[in-house]
């Protein structure tokens, strides 16, 4: 089953919102997630849409990696 990668700060804040409410983790993430879908199931809007810092991050990266060219990867073997 696919399982996408969760961001870092999102992460963390998980982390630090848990340990305020003393829940697990994934408690919390489950109970955010059921709200998230009830929203969309209900038809809001911009649910989808990535939040500004993130454009701006992912922009910065681009164009970094447009003037240096993407780094290589090591091979297992190496």
């Amino acid at each position: 089953m696919y399982q996408p990668k969760i961001a870092d700060e999102h992460i963390q804040q998980l982390y630090q919102w848990a340990k305020r409410l003393e829940i697990p983790m994934t408690r919390l993430v489950n109970r955010l997630l059921e709200h998230g879908i009830a929203r969309l199931e209900q038809g809001a809007e911009n649910v989808c849409e990535p939040a500004i810092h993130d454009y701006a991050r992912n922009t910065k990266r681009t164009k970094r990696r447009a003037q240096y060219g993407t780094p290589e990867r090591k091979s297992a073997g190496a």
